[in-house]
């Protein structure tokens, strides 16, 4: 997380038109900010073209600009010719359309399902298999100062504590740059690698960069074959436009005359900006055989709390957003994703715990399937090899 800083009031209503439908897979009720985004969700994307002038229009802008979730400005291009809620309704839609994506959520939906209706003095590890790894938590920004906000997964790591797991939270400099706690990062999973064979990271916020920073850098480490997946929640892998607000003029001196006051660093705004982030972000090199599994919230303008609305109001021009960085910034190129539609850049929900815990089930199943199909491969190449001898 970043600090809040003068954030814009929220003078309008940015959602007037009901809609309701199914959106990779999750039901959505809600109110968006136009008559072409509430039909695009009930009737374009199911196949049903009520409205057949609207659906012209809808088709003829999609024939133009028609973005991948990572295509930032092509995501930006939408939102300008139809509205953010369009832009972010196709963003949710194309990541489900990949059949890897697909199959990750909705194993991540039976997962949680599974755990909500189930007692809790019933809830048992989905697998004896799934205790063997060693599951890392990297904490977001002020997870000491703030514990309230979440960033230092207090809870779900009870809950996986109860579930067999051994969870550890690693610990950085709750209010260091990027670069400071990526090397802290980097040196941890080090030492860790050398008595545990399998590690997830899981990260938050601004774990988010630092754990890709650190990743990178240990490219050519033997730690790196042990540490099979990161789930990335909400990472500000690319910072965030809002910051880009207080970089110059006035902006700039009262922020950071604020941050000083509140005991923070002054330049924490220029660290986690797209100016910084985003060149940073593009020069380092993440381990291709590394599992990467993205958690990003993804809130129509209906969805958005009072808490956040000032920050989505400024950042939606720009396109679908969580209420502090675009959705397509928080991807990389090879990472799988799962979209939580209706939550913001803070994620919350009052099974956020979880949810946390059916992504990581989720996220093992994904391993133990790679496993068996390399497992497979290896004895179909033995099984030739010994004919070939023979």
């Amino acid at each position: 997380m970043i600090p809040v800083l003068l954030s814009v009031a929220a003078c309008a209503p940015l959602a007037r038109y009901d809609t309701a439908g199914e959106l990779a897979g999750q039901r959505v009720e809600t109110r968006v900010d136009s008559p072409a985004a509430a039909y695009y969700l009930t009737s374009y994307l199911p196949g049903r073209h009520d409205d057949a002038a609207l659906s012209e229009r809808i088709t003829a802008t999609l024939r133009e600009i028609d973005p991948a979730p990572q295509n930032r400005a092509g995501l930006e291009a939408l939102t300008q010719a139809q509205s953010t809620d369009l832009a972010t309704i196709h963003f949710i839609a194309r990541v489900y359309q990949d059949a890897a994506n697909r199959r990750l959520q909705d194993r991540y939906h039976e997962y949680l399902e599974r755990l909500t209706n189930a007692p809790q003095e019933s809830i048992g590890a989905a697998d004896e298999d799934f205790t063997g790894y060693k599951l890392v938590f990297v904490p977001g920004y002020a997870y000491r100062n703030n514990p309230t906000n979440g960033a230092d997964f207090r809870r779900q790591r009870e809950l996986l504590t109860r579930l067999g797991f051994d969870p550890i939270l690693l610990a950085t400099e709750e209010l260091g740059t990027v670069e400071v706690n990526a090397a802290i990062v980097a040196a941890e999973l080090a030492k860790l690698a050398v008595r545990d064979e399998r590690l997830i990271v899981i990260s938050a916020s601004k774990g988010g960069p630092e754990v890709a920073m650190a990743l990178s850098a240990l490219q050519d480490d033997p730690a790196l074959e042990r540490i099979k997946a990161w789930i990335s929640v909400g990472g500000l892998l690319r910072g965030s436009p809002y910051a880009d607000r207080f970089l110059s003029g006035i902006k700039r001196w009262v922020a950071r005359f604020v941050l000083k006051r509140r005991g923070q660093p002054p330049d924490i705004m220029d660290n986690l900006s797209t100016v910084v982030r985003r060149p940073a972000f593009d020069e380092l090199s993440l381990p291709s055989g590394l599992l990467v599994m993205h958690y990003v919230a993804a809130p129509l303008s209906g969805h958005v709390a009072e808490a956040t609305r000032g920050r989505y109001r400024v950042l939606r021009r720009q396109g679908p957003n969580d209420g502090l960085t675009l959705l397509a910034d928080e991807l990389t190129a090879s990472g799988l994703v799962v979209t939580a539609v209706g939550l913001d850049h803070y994620f919350r929900a009052p099974d956020i715990d979880l949810r946390t815990v059916a992504l990581t089930y989720a996220v093992l199943d994904e391993l133990r399937q790679r496993e068996l199909a390399r497992s497979q491969v290896l004895t179909s190449l033995r099984a030739e090899h010994a004919i070939g001898v023979e």
